[in-house]
């Protein structure tokens, strides 16, 4: 009696093991399927605008990275160019020098030669950060939404683009 006991406890531990086997398999196989099957539309079509009203609806944050470089200077409210400063402490500080576009009433907390805390850093040994960062604010208040860095007078996520021609594209946006 007791080994007939012990046989059905070995049954049944085995058959549970399985189904918990085949559970973990359909789920891992069925439920990406599902969670891909209801994807966002594409960014272009969330950029818009309303005829009459002029109102512009811009891209949810998670998109800002997706748009074209040209999007990109036309949603943002400000754009500014931070060089890193050594500090006392042994930090290089992103202070900000210059504001390649700044819409008219927007507010932004910083101004020229503030230090921008989340862009700067302490060194690690055999990394390269660049001279600077660009950093795109979207918004009232302007928000960060991107920053890039460059070195000399290239930005580097750009394609290596110029500086002068990113100043360009900044200058043909607000005019």
């Amino acid at each position: 009696m007791l080994k007939k006991f012990a046989d059905g406890l070995v049954f049944g531990a085995g058959f549970g093991i399985s189904l918990a086997i085949v559970w973990l398999i359909a789920t891992a196989v069925l439920l990406p399927h599902a969670a891909t099957s209801h994807m966002s539309p594409p960014v272009a079509s969330l950029t818009t605008t309303h005829e009459g009203d002029g109102e512009r609806v811009e891209p949810p944050a998670e998109f800002f990275h997706e748009l074209p470089i040209e999007e990109q200077i036309k949603a943002a409210s400000v754009i500014a160019l931070a060089s890193y400063e050594p500090a006392e402490d042994g930090r290089m500080k992103a202070v900000l020098k210059e504001f390649l576009k700044k819409d008219q009433d927007v507010t932004l907390y910083y101004e020229l030669g503030d230090e921008y805390p989340p862009s700067s850093y302490y060194p690690k040994p055999n990394t390269r950060y660049g001279d600077g960062i660009v950093i795109f604010f979207e918004g009232s208040p302007a928000m960060m939404r991107r920053s890039m860095s460059y070195s000399g007078d290239r930005i580097m996520s750009l394609g290596d683009m110029p500086m002068k021609l990113l100043r360009n594209k900044c200058s043909k946006d607000s005019a």
